[in-house]
Parts: C-alpha cells; sequence; structure tokens
C-alpha cells in the first residue's frame, strides 16, 4: 500500500507565512490517511495525538521517545525541549538543555507584541520540522512532517489577535499549573 511517492507528489505547497489559507486540514489529511498502511495510519495517529494539549504528559514523551518511527521521536523530543524552555524562560531560570534550536527559541520569547512572539516560536518549530527531513525523499517521514507543518498552519487560519492573546494567557497559566517536570532521555 505505501505509494509514497504518489502521496508525496499530490501534497500541497506549504508556506509559512501566517495568512489564512484555504487548505482544509482535515480533507487533507484524511485524503492522506485512506492511502496509508494501517502501520503508517498508526504513526499519523501517533502524531496527531501530540497536537492536543491535555496528551502532553511525561508519559506520552516517553513513549515517543521509544518509537520505532525516527520523525516522531525527533519531533516529540524537540517539542518536550521547548515546552521545558518556555517553563524555564517563563519561571526566569535556565532550563539546563542545550540544543541548537534554544537561542532562536530565546530570542522568540523576547518578543513584545504576543502575536509576533507566537509566530517566531511556530517559525522555530516549522525549521524543526524541515531540519528533520531534510534528506528524506519518499517516506513516511515526509508525510508526517506535512503534517506538522500543516498543523501548524491551520493552528494559525484558528486565531486572530484577541483569540491568539486568550490562548496564549491560558497556555501559560497552564503550563504553570500543571507540567510535568520529570526529567526525560531522548537520547538523541
Amino acid at each position: 500500500m505505501n505509494n509514497y511517492p504518489y502521496i508525496i507528489a499530490s501534497l500541497p505547497d506549504l508556506v509559512l507565512d501566517f495568512e489564512n489559507h484555504d487548505f482544509d486540514y482535515a480533507f487533507i489529511r484524511e485524503n492522506i490517511f485512506f492511502s496509508l498502511s494501517e502501520e503508517d495510519r498508526r504513526l499519523v495517529e501517533w502524531l496527531e495525538s501530540g497536537f492536543v494539549e491535555s496528551n502532553l504528559n511525561a508519559d506520552f514523551y516517553r513513549d515517543c521517545a521509544r518509537c520505532g518511527n525516527r520523525f516522531i521521536r525527533n519531533y516529540f523530543a524537540f517539542d518536550y525541549l521547548l515546552r521545558s524552555e518556555k517553563v524555564a524562560y517563563l519561571e526566569r531560570r535556565e532550563s539546563g538543555e542545550d540544543f541548537e534550536e534554544k537561542e532562536a527559541l530565546h530570542k522568540a520569547f523576547t518578543v513584545p507584541d504576543i502575536l509576533k512572539r507566537e509566530q517566531a516560536i511556530s517559525t522555530v518549530v516549522w525549521n524543526k520540522i524541515e531540519d528533520l527531513v531534510i534528506l528524506e525523499v519518499f517516506n513516511i517521514d515526509v508525510i508526517l512532517a506535512f503534517l506538522a507543518k500543516f498543523n501548524i498552519i491551520a493552528r494559525w487560519n484558528r486565531l486572530d489577535r484577541a483569540t491568539g492573546r486568550k490562548l496564549f494567557d491560558e497556555f501559560v497559566q497552564e503550563i504553570d499549573a500543571t507540567y510535568n517536570r520529570n526529567k526525560i532521555d531522548f537520547n538523541i
């Protein structure tokens, strides 16, 4: 079933420009999903479960660290580092983690305008996704990366300035109240 060249060739080009796009995530996702093997569908579902804030706990990240798929492992290892770095920044402390995107994230965190700050963070994530599949051509990782990038666009399509401010304030409160600071070794 894994007709990766056909699936990947049929995907639209995505550009992170923070403008509203006419892409329908659900429609494109279903077309991709229908063309995948059962094993690859499980990977898509796994990736998408990480798009739901309430799923992002220590158990989820540990499971991702043990996943056999390289993109899932590395994407969520980065997601964990990003969230840990946000918490450390908000608490005005050092995270103790050292990773390639740390400086870019700290630069994004200091942007005074909340909308531009979130855009800068999304750009760092977008670039990381591209880096994770830079040498990949026709495999499930390219499709997972597409869906991860498409999720960023879908998120921005749903936001306006007031909604973005409200969501960010809720996110800060949620991090402050519930973030589990267990150290997880991703071995990347």
